[in-house]
């Protein structure tokens, strides 16, 4: 492609040198990585939380880069280039550098599923796309989910991707996108936004045919500072990315889901609202009737009354299937259709999963809740599962090197919402594990029972071995996820740093379902 064709529909800044016969040159690739450059690549130099791209902009010359972006304002010293080849090479100083490259990574591997949709909130997007994709699956399309879970189809999984990765980099996203419609036939892909890829420009070459809002609660602080900055991020899917006559299934329980509908409803956009009883909203749970295999629910869709049988727990779960449910109409699944496919919905892996019964009957739930606003949901939902004269208990930790504000709020909810609390550790990182057990813990202050229960594994054989019959055990935190992120110490014991003194951390094998069936079988 022309650098000039690429600039004019994509560019934002200035072009350096001004010549008639830069725009002429031909461009073949594009990539934010120096090590992937070869002849004729333009390299985008983007800032990132550790590193700089600036600092490989050398690299990106001396392996052939016909031309380099760069963020608006840089001067031409922090590129490390040489004179020749500042002579020799074009640089772009680009406005939005982070939107340039999605765009262009757009470009160059195009292509894409029929019908996209994203889902963003820091609580449920996972459920809602895995449930989004089934709903489609039942009405004979070819749909799979992308997100923290990788790449699935129904009951099956088409990646090895990291787990903790929520939304990918804009390349590695396109080219993904293109493949499945091409190699795959891939029709209709549900995808998780996270607000770091909305804030990072990372989803900008991509517009989606419908968008859903689960929720806004306290996480992410340490990235995003400010609940009016987070706010701002997740608002970008639908003021940015969704078409214009696309399509909205908003939470009006929410309060930042109301100023969200407000602002879509100024446009085109057809705007899908679900909440509690009694709100007015379209889709509208009326009863839950909980039972061991899940749940009777009792829906109000565009004011006609449904009953179906959902096959997974809680009442969170139940808008999760609400807003599938409007994602899935909104994008062209008769009503009828979507509502009898809600009995059919697979497990969604830690969401709520049923990882074991005990022989005495007492039973053990893995979710991913990570957040006080996710805890106090699945405790809150789990508890309708108990006897009046029965325990819930809960085994939580929270992450190293996060937002620490939100230990003893987590602390606090853990006891005020179960019957017994075992704190460990979640993912520790750099930080000493217990200094943050015992952060949470001093939120746990009350009648409620509330042990510092040490590392994982320990605590998990000490909450098993407390359940009595008709008790549960729900597992909070880490859901699906098969690590911990440790601090890596020497033989000796001693943390070690890297070269900039910063404590190394690693990766080791753990698996909280997995634990759990080794550790019953073992009692």
């Amino acid at each position: 492609m022309r650098l000039g064709d690429l600039w004019a529909k994509h560019g934002g800044g200035t072009l350096r040198p001004d010549s008639a016969d830069t725009e002429d040159l031909f461009i073949f690739g594009v990539t934010d990585d120096s090590r992937d450059v070869r002849y004729g690549t333009l390299f985008c130099a983007l800032p990132g939380t550790t590193e700089n791209g600036l600092a490989f902009c050398a690299q990106a010359a001396s392996k052939g880069a016909q031309a380099i972006a760069v963020a608006e304002g840089t001067r031409d010293e922090a590129l490390g280039l040489s004179q020749y080849e500042r002579e020799k090479i074009v640089v772009l100083r680009v406005r939005d550098i982070r939107g340039f490259y999605a765009r262009l990574a757009a470009e160059f591997h195009s292509g894409r599923p029929v019908t996209v949709a994203a889902v963003t909130g820091p609580n449920g997007k996972t459920s809602t796309v895995c449930f989004l994709r089934d709903l489609w699956g039942e009405d004979g399309r070819n749909a799979v989910s992308l997100g923290t879970l990788g790449l699935q189809a129904r009951d099956k999984s088409h990646s090895n991707l990291e787990a903790g990765l929520t939304t990918y980099d804009a390349k590695t996203l396109h080219i993904m996108l293109g493949e499945l419609e091409r190699a795959h036939g891939i029709t209709h892909l549900a995808l998780e936004a996270s607000s770091h890829a909305l804030d990072q420009q990372r989803l900008a070459g991509v517009t989606f045919d419908a968008a859903g809002f689960t929720n806004l609660t306290q996480d992410h602080l340490d990235y995003h500072s400010t609940m009016e900055a987070y706010f701002q991020a997740k608002m970008r899917l639908f003021t940015e990315r969704l078409k214009t006559d696309g399509v909205a299934v908003i939470n009006t329980r929410d309060i930042s889901g109301i100023q969200i509908a407000a602002a879509m409803r100024s446009r085109p956009t057809r705007v899908i609202s679900y909440g509690e009883a009694g709100s007015g909203a379209d889709l509208m749970v009326l009863k839950r009737i909980p039972h061991a295999q899940g749940q009777t629910l009792k829906l109000s869709v565009f004011g006609a009354a449904y009953e179906v049988e959902a096959p997974v727990a809680g009442a969170f779960q139940a808008e999760n299937i609400l807003c599938a449910l409007g994602l899935a109409v909104g994008t062209g699944v008769p009503v009828e259709r979507a509502i009898s496919g809600i009995a059919r919905l697979a497990p969604v892996p830690g969401r709520l999963e049923l990882a074991a019964v005990l022989a005495n009957g007492a039973a053990v739930y893995v979710d991913y809740a990570h957040t006080p606003d996710a805890l106090h949901n699945v405790l809150r939902s789990v508890r309708p599962h108990v006897g009046a004269k029965d325990k819930l208990h809960v085994l939580f930790g929270c992450g190293g090197d996060r937002d620490s504000g939100k230990r003893p709020i987590m602390g606090r909810i853990a006891a005020e919402r179960s019957d017994c609390v075992w704190v460990t550790d979640d993912n520790p990182r750099s930080e000493d594990p217990d200094t943050i057990r015992r952060q949470v813990l001093s939120g746990a202050a009350g009648a409620t029972p509330a042990t510092n229960a040490g590392p994982r594994r320990q605590a998990l054989q000490l909450a098993l071995c407390a359940l009595r019959s008709g008790d549960v055990l729900v597992v909070a935190g880490k859901g699906h996820e098969d690590y911990q992120i440790v601090l890596e110490r020497d033989s000796g014991g001693l943390p070690l740093h890297d070269s900039r003194g910063r404590p190394m951390t690693k990766k080791i094998p753990f698996s909280d379902a997995k634990v759990i069936r080794e550790i019953i079988a073992s009692m």
